[in-house]
């Protein structure tokens, strides 16, 4: 691979390392092997954490190289910037089990789970008892609450539940009422308020 100073070289490759704001992107300009007025630029650049954030190749003829920079600067200016989004990808940044369907297993697991966390139970209680529902040790379920008192907390307990059943927490709070379930009170039944 041959390297240059200018992008506007017909023959040979041009990549350029660049850091802007804590984010990598490499340029790479080449020429087109089937034309020589034609380079390809592939771009790539990645946040700090390593996730892509750009990535793509433009097809430009070599006399509009010295207008891209403006090209873009003015398709894009700072005030008019689109906002960033989140990744679309599938299952980027959400739980593993997120894409599957509830079994009738998995909506027994947490029921059982929810039932457990009856709140005039004794922390330990309630742990070995989501423990049990979750097939997991009283240890993991300990570990996600941090301290006995977080037993009590509706939300903690959904996020424990959705932690070890690697779901998100809506799921789980979506499926509670479907199981007649109260979601702000977990080890009790939605209609009679029994456990």
């Amino acid at each position: 691979m041959s390297h240059s100073d200018s992008p506007h070289d017909a023959k040979l490759e041009y990549t350029r390392d660049i850091e802007m704001d804590k984010h990598r992107y490499v340029v790479t300009v080449r020429p087109d092997p089937d034309d020589d007025e034609v380079r390809v630029i592939d771009l790539i650049g990645a946040a700090p954490d390593a996730e892509v954030i750009v990535e793509g190749r433009l097809i430009v003829h070599k006399n509009a190289l010295p207008h891209l920079g403006a090209l873009l600067s003015e398709a894009f200016p700072d005030h008019r910037l689109p906002k960033a989004r989140k990744s679309r990808r599938r299952g980027y940044g959400k739980p593993t089990q997120s894409h599957r369907p509830w079994t009738d297993e998995l909506k027994a697991s947490l029921h059982g789970a929810w039932t457990a966390a009856d709140p005039g139970a004794p922390a330990q209680q309630i742990v070995e008892g989501i423990a049990a529902a979750l097939n997991v040790s009283a240890d993991t379920v300990k570990e996600k609450f941090q301290a006995p008192e977080a037993t009590r907390d509706p939300a903690k307990v959904v996020s424990v539940i959705a932690t070890i059943m690697q779901r998100s927490e809506g799921a789980i709070l979506n499926q509670l009422p479907r199981q007649s379930l109260d979601p702000e009170r977990p080890g009790f039944r939605k209609e009679d308020g029994t456990t």
